[in-house]
């Protein structure tokens, strides 16, 4: 029996480590190189992913949550590992426990971090972010200074970095270099600290003297740019597959799937894919999508279904119930399928669910 009947994703762990490789080859001298290995890694699978990038590949694993960060822990992953959004008070002491780095804006939350520390006679590092546009997380810069000096004067507690983040590192230069002037301008006011980061995947290449002692890359790791800054180096990781369940043919004028949304223009046979909504495929690529089969192209038709979605395979011979349809790979990249979903390339990956299972191939 095919372990794989319905829909499935391939992970090639040697094309992550080869792709961090590439990104490290641009860093400066000593600069640290750390994995966004956040939601999921992406969608290619937390564990599998950081343990292939830590072996040898990465510096540091950025995570979006104490969960993820005590996931890796149990995993056995010894990395060092930081929390880059916010954290509540109440989770200070599974942070501490679990030596995670945590990214602070507030007082508030490095004082929950310095009682949690305190109380398990342990240390704790934190980085302060500053917010220069994103205006999402990071205290406003008159207050920089006055929050560095506060922290450093909590109990078991090291100020270890300083972070901002870009708004559009990947396609605005004028703002990407407004927000690189404003930061340069308050990495002396708060002091020395031993790790200044900015940089994420694009910033890595778009504002390159901001590389400083460490860069937060994601996207760039698992193979897409969407950027165009990496001169086609970079190799695809995640391909992602689905299998024909049923053939019909239906005349010219029939509508398809739900709503009605799809006419036929003429006499159609139409393959229906063991794959939908439910598995993470975006429904905003009804007949919109397209899918490969034996090499061919196909057009999604009609409204994308929970648990499955229908091809126009008129124009393809010898489609056959269990033939492998290809989502995403060689023929369909990831890029193309935000631009059809009007969507970026993150979302497309981190959307797919946990129901689909992954299968892994090299250790990286």
């Amino acid at each position: 029996m095919n372990p794989y009947p319905r829909t499935w994703i391939d992970i090639d762990l040697t094309a992550l480590t080869h792709n961090l490789d590439v990104v490290r080859q641009s860093l400066p001298q000593g600069c640290r190189l750390a994995l966004v290995a956040k939601a999921d890694a992406y969608g290619h699978g937390l564990v599998p992913v950081a343990r292939a990038a830590a072996h040898g590949h990465v510096d540091w694993i950025c995570v979006a949550t104490v969960q993820e960060g005590v996931a890796l822990r149990g995993a056995g992953l010894e990395t060092p590992i930081i929390v880059i959004s916010p954290i509540l008070p109440v989770e200070a002491e599974q942070a501490v426990y679990y030596d995670l780095r945590v990214v602070v804006e507030s007082l508030e939350v490095a004082e929950a971090i310095s009682n949690a520390a305190s109380k398990q006679n342990s240390g704790a590092k934190l980085h302060l972010e500053v917010d220069t546009g994103l205006s999402r997380f990071g205290c406003d810069p008159s207050r920089a200074a006055e929050l560095a000096k506060a922290i450093r004067r909590l109990p078991n507690i090291e100020l270890e970095g300083f972070c901002q983040h870009f708004v559009d590192s990947g396609f605005n230069q004028p703002r990407t270099d407004a927000q690189a002037s404003a930061f340069n301008g308050l990495v002396g006011v708060v002091g020395a600290v031993p790790i200044v980061h900015a940089c994420n995947s694009a910033g890595v290449f778009h504002a390159p003297d901001e590389m400083r002692q460490m860069v937060r890359v994601g996207i760039l790791a698992f193979g897409i740019d969407p950027y165009d800054v990496t001169n086609g180096q970079l190799r695809p990781v995640l391909s992602w597959n689905a299998r024909v369940t049923a053939l019909r043919k239906v005349p010219a004028g029939a509508t398809v799937s739900y709503s009605e949304t799809y006419s036929c223009q003429r006499d159609t046979r139409i393959a229906t894919l063991g794959v939908g909504y439910g598995d993470g495929y975006p429904r905003a690529l009804s007949s919109k999508g397209v899918v490969t089969l034996h090499g061919q192209r196909a057009p999604i038709i009609g409204l994308v279904c929970m648990d499955q979605l229908l091809v126009d395979v008129t124009d393809l011979d010898h489609v056959a119930i269990g033939d492998v349809a290809e989502l995403i790979g060689p023929n369909v990249s990831v890029r193309e399928l935000a631009e059809l979903a009007g969507t970026n390339c993150h979302e497309i990956t981190t959307r797919i669910m946990g129901r689909v299972p992954r299968r892994y191939q090299g250790s990286g």
